[in-house]
């Protein structure tokens, strides 16, 4: 395949601090000749280096009509490497080739005027991507049709939401005629149905034998979109592969450094009138061990020791399963009369056992009650207890749905009758 994108130990650096001025370069570069380092000093960190390496030596090839992810924490280079590609800004060292018209989706309405209205600002966007007056006329409907804005096409933008401001400005950019497109994180201002267009138009460019760069943090998106991913890590590759192997392994990555993070203690976030409160849960897996990670076959086992000041009759004991990004209560358990004795008091503990968990590879917390008999008053609620991860069990995300419309996977089976069918 023809090469669309080529990257060769392709550096960027940069100087913290103020604009230089000319005598500043000049100091600069003097000090560079006698061996002398730029430093600045920090009282918590001491002498530091002037100079951010924004990308070290990122080496790598997008063939023509590919589709490739690039994720990462924050700070670790993407839009840098994007900036480089567009030619935003250049290197510092190495080499970046670019075949092609790149339309670059960085900012969306970078370039619209808010005191225009949405028609005349469609003509300054597509002029500044390379388009005539002719091309544009011809476009127009479909940029107007695709972003749902018919109704305020002759309004200044000035009075437009940042989502619609953000969905003109995809649609100016999509229908520019590019060759390679480079998208960072812009369509997280959308609404979920201009999501779902926003990723079929790219999906259609990528069909149509065009390239398209994705920066995003949700992985769902960046796998639906993509074949190929590049994970950056403190401006250098990390890896660069399959999107569902990749996908998995950075995954499992963020949530075990979640866990190292999060906090133990149950008081937070703490409610209830307090005759019966929970004083410790546990995470365990089938063998009874302490546990912070899981596959979708394994056992979750959630213990909790609890102490009534008063005795209490007949109270129910909740644990919710709730996904960390969407706030979405997964599945609840709950203890029925023949669970617990008529009356409790002082110490006592509970078990809720979840056998293979039917959960996709993401974060999960629970949420803990203890109410009355009646559901009506509660004794104990703790809204956000320990979380768990359930990683993947090496096939990688691509085995998951390719939709995002749940949480759980339940197992199907799929049997087709008619013309051509076989046993």
């Amino acid at each position: 395949m023809p090469i669309a994108i080529q990257l060769d130990r392709a550096s960027k650096r940069y100087r913290t601090g103020r604009s230089r001025t000319v005598v500043d370069l000049i100091a600069s570069s003097l000090n560079g000749l006698r061996g002398k380092a730029d430093e600045v000093h920090s009282t918590s960190r001491g002498k530091i280096s002037s100079t951010i390496h924004a990308l070290k030596d990122v080496s790598f090839e997008v063939p023509e009509g590919a589709g490739l992810g690039i994720i990462g924490r924050n700070g670790a280079g993407k839009t840098t490497l994007l900036k480089l590609i567009s030619r935003v800004t250049w290197p510092t060292s190495g080499k970046v080739r670019v075949a092609g018209h790149v339309v670059s989706l960085i900012e969306l309405g970078a370039g619209f005027h808010p005191e225009l209205t949405g028609r005349e600002n469609v003509y300054l966007g597509a002029g500044l991507f390379g388009l005539t007056r002719k091309e544009i006329d011809r476009q127009f409907d479909a940029i107007v049709h695709f972003a749902d804005v018919e109704r305020l096409i002759d309004t200044p933008m000035k009075r437009y939401s940042s989502g619609l401001y953000a969905r003109l400005g995809f649609a100016v950019a999509v229908h520019s005629r590019p060759d390679i497109v480079l998208v960072d994180e812009v369509l997280s201002v959308g609404d979920a149905a201009f999501r779902r267009r926003a990723l079929e138009a790219l999906r259609g460019l990528i069909a149509d034998g065009k390239t398209v760069l994705f920066i995003s943090h949700d992985m769902w998106n960046v796998r639906r979109l993509c074949s190929q991913i590049l994970w950056m890590e403190e401006g250098t590759v990390r890896a660069h592969g399959p999107a569902g192997e990749i996908a998995e392994r950075y995954m499992n990555e963020v949530n075990l450094q979640a866990l190292a993070n999060q906090e133990t203690s149950l008081q937070s976030h703490r409610g209830g009138t307090g005759e019966v409160r929970f004083e410790s849960v546990e995470l365990l897996d089938q063998s009874m061990t302490p546990a912070t990670t899981f596959t979708d076959a394994d056992t979750l086992v959630v213990r909790g020791k609890y102490h009534a000041a008063t005795p209490v009759a007949r109270p129910v004991f909740q644990v919710a399963i709730v996904d960390v990004d969407t706030g979405v209560i997964v599945t609840t358990a709950t203890s029925v009369r023949a669970d617990i004795p008529a009356t409790v008091s002082g110490a006592g503990t509970i078990e809720m056992r979840f056998g293979r968990l039917p959960l996709r590879p993401r974060q999960y917390v629970l949420r803990l009650s203890i109410t009355d008999a009646h559901q009506l008053g509660s004794y104990d609620e703790i809204v956000a207890g320990p979380r768990f991860a359930v990683t993947g069990s090496g096939g990688g995300v691509d085995s998951l749905a390719d939709e995002q419309d749940g949480l759980v996977s339940v197992p199907c089976e799929m049997r087709h009758t008619g013309a051509g069918a076989t046993a």
